[in-house]
């Protein structure tokens, strides 16, 4: 009775594949295949490998593979020559759904399921996919391509391990930060083609400061080189991304420790409303919506590797001043929060979850390790942006620089 059950869910798992498939091509204006062929193709292709395991005629799979393909050729004669729609799109989504339905024959159920939603995600995705490739030039593409092989192809085989002899320079980190800065720099060029400059740039602020605010920072800002007429654009999403920042760093104690949160997160809370407070009386140029985006390059390259140098320096610098006198872990944080206020404030969190760090100390060093990074933003900003953008960015970040201390102040003499 089980061998049974199982023929009846292979045969229905398969039909149910193809038939997604088909649903999808049924869409077309012209048809050639529809979701009934399809359904009785992964069919066909899961009775083969039935076939030829349960009587053990291992030829009947190769038979029927060669008839797939005798069958797939007619379709793509009749779709390109009869009915003068060129392309073979079809044809292989055909192809495609036998072995989609041999391997639902085999017992590969998740991956068959799995690959027929993602053959109709890529069957339904063509009027975002061909409108997204036309508007790329020569020069995208190559960046693409370049971002590629540090993605895939370095980013896997260079050392993960220190190779300095302070243990701090790590290659696969260095790799990955230019992965990550070139990943903001493409989400902002989806942003920015979906909803404007105006809208996706504070869209792209958000989630950079949910990823590495710093990171954000430098992409964003060297984006108003090419740019005239939106500064309070750049000028709002970067306040947004140090304001995003302040939140996710409170969210990070508060799972690794409930006591650095409580003691934290009033001046936190008050910093990163400021920033938004602020934020929302900025007037945005009249005159934006007219100006281009500029999105010639989606994966920023050069921006992510002078960041990756700079994240090497001021590593280099916390370490060898970690080892002075009182202090040093206040200082530690500040520079540390420079890099990536994120890391500072999980590791002190931890430490005082171990019981490593007394919780208050712990607190104390995320707040400023958050001032660090809004000081910081200041300074990647002259480096990746212009003077005007430094000068627009510099009170707002000051401002919550000052309510951070003040605060602090305030709980130190209590």
């Amino acid at each position: 009775m089980t061998a049974e059950i199982e023929f009846i869910k292979m045969l229905v798992i398969s039909s149910l594949v193809g038939g997604l498939i088909g649903v999808e091509r049924e869409l077309k204006e012209k048809v050639v295949v529809g979701m009934r062929t399809f359904m009785l193709t992964s069919m066909f292709g899961a009775l083969s490998v039935w076939i030829a395991t349960t009587f053990n005629q291992s030829y009947f799979l190769i038979i029927a593979f060669l008839g797939i393909i005798f069958v797939t050729a007619l379709v793509t004669i009749i779709k390109n020559m009869n009915l003068w729609d060129i392309g073979v799109t079809t044809p292989v989504a055909f192809l495609l759904t036998f072995v989609l339905g041999v391997m639902i024959g085999l017992g590969m159920y998740f991956e068959g399921v799995a690959g027929g939603l993602i053959v109709t995600g890529v069957l339904a995705s063509k009027a975002y996919s061909t409108a997204f490739s036309k508007t790329l030039t020569h020069q995208e593409i190559r960046n693409a391509l370049e971002f590629g092989i540090i993605a895939f192809i370095l980013f896997p085989i260079v050392p993960n391990a220190p190779i300095d002899p302070y243990g701090l320079i790590n290659p696969r980190t260095l790799i990955l930060i230019i992965i990550l800065v070139a990943s903001i720099g493409f989400a902002g060029f989806i942003a920015i083609r979906e909803v404007g400059m105006e809208k996706g740039l504070p869209i792209v602020g958000a989630l950079g400061g949910l990823i590495n605010s710093e990171t954000a920072t430098g992409a964003i800002a060297d984006k108003v080189k090419k740019v005239e007429g939106l500064l309070s654009t750049f000028k709002i999403t970067i306040v947004l991304t140090n304001s995003v920042m302040l939140v996710r760093n409170l969210v990070i104690a508060g799972f690794l420790s409930l006591a650095v949160f409580r003691i934290m997160v009033l001046p936190q809370i008050l910093m990163a409303a400021s920033g938004l407070l602020y934020a929302r009386f900025i007037k945005f140029e009249k005159e934006a919506k007219k100006v281009e985006a500029p999105i010639e390059s989606p994966f920023a390259i050069m921006p992510a590797i002078r960041f990756a140098v700079f994240f090497t320096f001021i590593s280099l610098l916390v370490t060898y001043l970690k080892g002075f006198g009182v202090g040093s872990v206040y200082l530690a944080a500040f520079l540390g929060g420079m890099v990536t206020s994120a890391g500072v404030t999980a590791s002190f969190a931890s430490l005082a979850s171990t019981g490593s760090l007394d919780p208050a100390v712990a607190a104390y060093g995320c707040v400023i390790a958050a001032m660090g990074s809004s000081i910081v933003k200041i300074f990647i900003t002259h480096i990746s942006g212009t003077p005007a953008l430094t000068k627009e960015v510099t009170k707002p970040l000051i401002i919550v620089v000052l309510v951070g201390l003040f605060a602090l102040l305030g709980m130190w003499a209590l």
